[in-house]
């Protein structure tokens, strides 16, 4: 038996056009249905809140406040996320971009995806006075807005310090230690910020220095190699 006259042997009121005319109605029943539901959608009022927020997601602009003022960007881009889970990492690198470019203090903050993390790599020369592990309060600025995202997330976090090869000469034996102290501090500064997590800290000192940028001058390079990074993992944190 074929497919048509399989379906048709289904069909209510057999194969003639007399026994099949009650499909005419059938259908315009279904298309004034469609109709008063469309209508229906047509007369309702939007939340304005919701609207707004998805004009603001369209647009790439923070939604305004029932005040008129605008929303600060962490709170729009943070607003739904589930705390308890680990945050897709090409969603959030696009939230820290975002939050990079409003903020002047973070314009050579570097961001890179690696494998299964999402590496923010901050200047120990904005955080830090040279050979300090002491926060200058540009730096203290700087991770509250970046905090302002991490506090809204579930990903687990690793700060990691490093440095360049020059030998230390100030407070601290070695660069190890003044790696680790930078690294704490940044840390310490996320959790004030309000990320609740356990981090993982670790110094590297210069340990990595071959990896920076060897087709660049070596005072860039010296400069790139002082940096902290915080990175972000693709799974969740513990408490």
């Amino acid at each position: 038996m074929t497919p048509g006259r399989m379906i048709m042997a289904v069909v209510p009121g057999g194969a003639s056009p007399a026994g099949r005319a009650w499909l005419v109605t059938f259908t315009d029943l279904v298309c004034l249905m469609l109709t008063f539901f469309v209508l229906l959608y047509a007369m309702s009022e939007p939340d304005p809140r919701t609207f707004q927020a998805l004009a603001s997601g369209l647009s790439g602009s923070a939604p305004a406040r029932e005040d008129g003022r605008e929303q600060p960007l962490t709170a729009f881009t943070a607003e739904g996320l589930d705390q308890e889970k680990a945050i897709d990492l090409g969603y959030l690198g696009r939230v820290f971009e975002a939050q990079m470019r409003t903020s002047p203090m973070l314009a050579e903050a570097v961001i890179t995806r690696r494998d299964d993390d999402l590496v923010l790599a901050l200047p120990s020369d904005l955080l830090f006075e040279p050979g300090s592990a002491a926060l200058s309060q540009a730096g203290e600025q700087a991770l509250f807005v970046l905090g302002g995202v991490a506090r809204n997330i579930g990903n687990a976090l690793e700060v990691v310090g490093h440095t360049d090869p020059t030998p230390i000469t100030a407070a601290y034996p070695s660069n190890w230690e003044l790696s680790l102290a930078r690294a704490q501090a940044v840390a310490a500064s996320l959790r004030r910020a309000g990320y609740l997590r356990d981090v993982t800290v670790r110094g590297q000192a210069d340990g990595r220095f071959a990896e920076v940028a060897p087709w660049r001058p070596e005072e860039e390079r010296m400069r790139l190699a002082r940096r902290v990074d915080v990175v972000i993992r693709a799974f969740g944190g513990g408490r």
